[in-house]
């Protein structure tokens, strides 16, 4: 058996540009203690995304294909693995969900 990733240019490209998103999204939510949260959330949601794409040959199968890309299975596998390190990141650096600014003022 053959380990190979055959994603094309553009695949590769959505995989950064949707983990860099998602990172930056998980950074504004509540507190971050730290300004690098968003770079490992990235990096858990971009290998979640080529993983579940790419080495999990039976989800090839389900939903559309881009550029070699399965893309459900790489939203899926993308979310799941940046959910699950956005949570643990949180908790070890000491975050929060929630604001510490309280209501705004109109």
């Amino acid at each position: 058996m053959e380990l190979a990733i055959n994603l094309g240019v553009g695949a590769w490209a959505l995989v950064v540009i949707a983990a860099v998103a998602f990172g930056l999204v998980a950074q504004f939510i509540g507190e971050a203690r730290t300004g690098f949260e968003w770079f490992v959330d990235a990096l858990a949601f971009g290998i979640g995304a080529v993983a579940a794409s790419e080495f999990i040959i039976a989800w090839q199968a389900v939903g559309p294909m881009w550029d070699e890309m399965a893309l459900v299975p790489a939203l899926g596998g993308g979310l799941v693995l940046g959910i699950v390190v956005e949570l643990i990141t949180r908790m070890v650096t000491g975050g929060t969900y929630r604001s510490s600014h309280g209501p705004m003022s109109a």
